[in-house]
């Protein structure tokens, strides 16, 4: 199986050649790169550097690098400041430049998630549908906001980031199920994914987290197979859980057909970034046994 991480900071693994054992310890074949470093005090990510009209410019120098190092173990993401007056030629540039795959919105604050819902995000979905780029898009326990988005630009390949629900630490409790109720419904819209992120953290249970699996079952069913895709975000969840452990419980269970396996650890997220496996990759790319 070719499993591919949809989600990792892999910058925060401190080098390239660890960050590569630690895949290949793990059997991740291939990842989509999100380059974070930090935070500054405006609440702005990482690296990057202000524009004379306010508006952040955010630079990808170490996702860069390794994509043209390892194209066959690396895609990356981007994201861009919709107040960037070159905003429309910098979107144009995912479907161009090599293993730049996709767009991800990050509201993050109180006053960012206010202004998504009220429609300050056109510009970016519009220029995402002129030229076929997908979006990723962080709205913790706030998917409604989706809606107007994706009736508005119906050709949009969407993908809703960790799970869409609050991430409470512990429990799946009613509050919680509640909120995957409305991220099921995202699935009438066709062009919506899920991305099966830091899943493990809502459980009350060890590994192999059988509620989270339960809870998944449910996502498969409303989503099809296709539209589901696990991301690890590995270094962020460290305190809880390990890479392994968020990849193992879903690779081993027999809940999953191997055929769902098979699309949710990979297939799917290379499907929704039209990232195919190249004959060359394939040649390069291994399975690392199971331990």
């Amino acid at each position: 199986m070719n499993i591919v991480d949809a989600q990792v900071h892999f910058n925060r693994f401190g080098s390239l050649e660890s960050g590569l054992a630690a895949m290949d310890a793990v059997g991740v074949n291939a990842l989509l790169y999100d380059e974070y470093w930090a935070f500054d005090g405006q609440s702005r990510i990482l690296p990057g550097y202000e524009l004379p009209n306010g508006a952040f410019r955010h630079v990808f120098p170490l996702a860069e690098a390794a994509a043209l190092l390892y194209p066959e173990r690396f895609a990356y993401l981007v994201r861009f400041d919709r107040r960037d007056p070159d905003l429309d030629a910098l979107i144009s540039t995912i479907r161009t430049v090599p293993q730049r795959k996709a767009l991800r919105v990050v509201p993050w604050t109180p006053e960012g998630f206010q202004q998504f819902g009220e429609g300050a995000d056109d510009p970016v979905f519009a220029a995402a549908q002129r030229y076929g780029v997908p979006i990723f898009v962080l709205l913790p326990g706030r998917t409604h906001l989706l809606h107007r988005y994706l009736r508005k630009f119906p050709d949009v390949q969407v993908i809703v980031d960790h799970c869409g629900v609050e991430l409470q630490p512990g429990r799946l409790h009613d509050d919680t199920l509640s909120g995957f109720n409305e991220v099921l419904a995202l699935a009438q819209f066709p062009n919506v994914s899920l991305k099966w992120t830091h899943a493990p953290r809502l459980s009350d249970r060890p590994y192999p987290y059988p509620d989270v699996l339960a809870t998944l079952l449910r996502v498969v069913k409303a989503f099809g197979k296709e539209r589901v895709m696990w991301g690890s975000d590995a270094t962020q969840t460290t305190g809880h859980h390990s890479w392994a452990e968020s990849l193992y419980y879903l690779r081993d269970t027999t809940e999953l057909s191997e055929d769902e396996k098979r699309w949710i650890l990979g297939d799917s997220l290379r499907k929704v970034l039209d990232w195919p496996v190249s004959a060359k990759d394939t040649a390069v790319l291994h399975d690392v046994p199971r331990s």
